[in-house]
């Protein structure tokens, strides 16, 4: 498929909003995003799996002895003479060196913020995907313009190669009847001007068709221009109140994305008051073992972490997130209504394309038939070559203006589809 656009002289609309999307940084600017929003995601999501870790230490101690009268000031004397101090030393320190080793495997069970932190990371990839699509539909725009330009230049580059035909025609026409003494030598000079008229014509038509198709190209990396059979295409005009009621635009989806994600931002900064409850683990070893302990020893236990005071900053990104929230619903408002204008704007361009389209077709018909009587009468011998020439040129700024206004609705009517979705 991209081989053969590489190598085809036209292109459909739709090959040329690939090959767009295939090439241009958009893309791959979108793809990045929702990657990078994935890792956030990711990372919001490590907060609630286990934690383990393995901790060692070497100690240098000195054996300290115990005096049960400090730490019993208000036992008598005579009860304490019963306590032999030296006993209880080894319970308190092990002299001398010891190595000691501990693992630990700690699961949160309620962690409130760290859920609410994944919620936030999730909507915040909706968003990277919708804003991608947002951007591709910005995109789109442009090369629906661009094409339907280089679909006009083509076809009025056809248009200029017939007139260029056609003056050919009146140019040998008129000299035959000088060399048959019909008619004389300045009777011709005019449609001798007429053709050098067309050929100027077709010049400009021909540069305006390059130019055009230099920038389709630049935006779609294929080389050609788009389909000029295409530009004949046009629908009835569709009813605005049909349309304001279907609008479903990326950016408009991209604004509903972003007031998700600054609710989900608020939720995550009303959890700073909130108590995490969490389980603990831990294995811990000692040598050389201590005199009346075991070397190995285990715990196991579950513990609640409330925060009751931090100096009004909970308060305060709070409040700083709901501000954030309404600015994006707010926003988002905007947005709609400008969809809205935009709609609005594209059916009355359409409507217009269609009346002059109309008009163009009409007008079109009354120069052929003019030119039809000009030759019926000259073959008959009543009428003349400047009279035809006239017909004819008539007949071809009636074409070249018919191809414009049939390029026109066809334009009017992908960019009312834009409008509308975002997409032909």
């Amino acid at each position: 498929m991209w081989f053969w656009l590489c190598t085809a002289g036209a292109m459909t609309l739709n090959e040329a909003l690939d090959a767009a999307e295939q090439r241009s940084p958009v893309s791959r600017l979108a793809e990045d995003q929702v990657s990078e929003a994935r890792t956030r995601a990711i990372e919001a999501r490590g907060h609630l799996l286990p934690t383990a870790t393995l901790s060692g230490a070497a100690v240098v101690q000195n054996e300290v002895a115990v005096n049960l009268g400090d730490q019993f000031p208000d036992m008598p004397a005579a009860s304490l003479a019963i306590f032999d101090p030296t006993a209880f030393e080894p319970l308190v320190v092990q002299p001398g060196f010891q190595l000691q080793g501990a693992a630990e495997l700690n699961q949160p069970l309620v962690a409130p913020r760290a859920w609410t932190a994944g919620g936030a990371a999730r909507a915040g990839v909706g968003l990277a995907k919708a804003e991608g699509d947002s951007a591709k539909a910005e995109l789109r725009q442009v090369v629906v313009e661009a094409w339907h330009r280089s679909a006009e230049a083509r076809a009025l580059v056809v248009d200029a190669e017939a007139g260029v035909a056609q003056a050919e025609r009146l140019v040998a026409r008129g000299e035959a009847m000088v060399a048959h003494g019909i008619a004389t030598e300045d009777r011709v000079l005019p449609f001798r001007s007429a053709l050098a008229s067309a050929n100027a014509a077709l010049a400009a038509s021909r540069a305006a068709s390059s130019s055009a198709e230099g920038v389709l190209a630049q935006l779609t990396g294929v080389q050609g221009g788009a389909d000029p059979v295409a530009v004949g295409d046009h629908a009835d005009l569709p009813e605005l109140a049909d349309l304001l009621s279907a609008i479903s635009r990326p950016d408009l989806e991209a604004a509903r994305k972003r007031v998700d994600t600054a609710s989900a931002a608020r939720k995550v900064e009303r959890t700073g008051l909130m108590p995490t409850v969490a389980a603990k683990a831990g294995l811990y070893a000692m040598t050389p073992a201590p005199d009346l302990a075991d070397p190995v020893n285990w715990r196991v236990m579950v513990g609640a972490s409330i925060p009751l005071f931090q100096g009004g900053s909970v308060a305060a990104r709070v409040s700083g997130a709901s501000a954030r929230v309404s600015m994006a619903q707010s926003a988002l408002r905007a947005q709609e209504e400008r969809a809205a204008i935009q709609v609005r704007a594209a059916h009355a361009q359409l409507a217009a394309a269609l009346v002059s389209l109309d008009a163009r077709v009409e007008a079109l018909r009354f120069a052929e038939q003019a030119v039809n009587a000009a030759e019926a009468r000259m073959d008959g011998g009543a009428g003349s070559l400047l009279e035809l020439q006239q017909a004819q040129a008539s007949q071809l700024t009636a074409r070249s203006e018919l191809t414009r206004a049939r390029a026109a609705a066809a334009r009017a009517r992908d960019l009312l589809q834009v409008a509308v979705h975002g997409q032909v």
